[in-house]
């Protein structure tokens, strides 16, 4: 699911620069890493915008406690609830060009201004689910800044954060079958 919508957000953005460019340059927005698992360049992502993930946390206020499903025939199904979950998106301008990155940083914002969520409706193969993404900016101190950067090994580049609150993870793997209460029955 997870990656999904983050390939929804990346069509979605692409369409947003081409809008913006006038021209219609085929993948301005990538998701991946700046880097390869061995700590090279990841040349895949060089000149582009790039979405990675860079933490997960479940939301514990909107914790689910229902554990039954009830379905058309007036059966119940006992099902483990769903994890609600927010992804924190780091969004970088690995341009070349400092004034192109500081353009393209512009436009994230734009969009996601514009564009603050996304109905589970409206993203293919999540039509199903009831709901919705949204997007917000999420605002690092310094000292955060160059935690991040210093873990993900690279130096600092034009880039903006997104917390993407409430998203729903679930198996859907029924334990039971409930049958329905047919008479309640009260002693005393």
């Amino acid at each position: 699911m997870i990656n999904t919508a983050i390939q929804h957000v990346v069509a979605e953005l692409n369409s947003y620069f081409d809008l913006r460019s006038g021209a219609s340059t085929a993948g301005h927005v990538v998701a991946g890493s700046l880097f390869d698992l061995d700590g090279n360049i990841n040349t895949a992502t060089k000149d582009k915008v790039v979405l990675s993930m860079v933490n997960i946390e479940q939301d514990a206020v909107y914790k689910p406690i229902n554990a039954f499903k009830k379905k058309a025939d007036g059966t119940s199904e006992r099902v483990k609830p769903e994890i609600k979950i927010n992804i924190y998106l780091l969004i970088v301008a690995n341009r070349s060009k400092y004034d192109e990155a500081m353009k393209a940083i512009a436009h994230v914002i734009s969009f996601f201004q514009f564009q603050p969520s996304f109905d589970y409706a409206a993203i293919a193969g999540l039509e199903e689910r009831e709901g919705r993404i949204s997007f917000d900016l999420f605002s690092m101190t310094f000292e955060q800044q160059n935690h991040l950067w210093g873990l993900l090994g690279g130096k600092y580049m034009p880039s903006v954060m997104y917390k993407v609150g409430l998203m729903d993870i679930y198996d859907g793997q029924v334990e039971a079958e409930v049958p329905p209460v047919q008479e309640i029955w009260v002693n005393g």
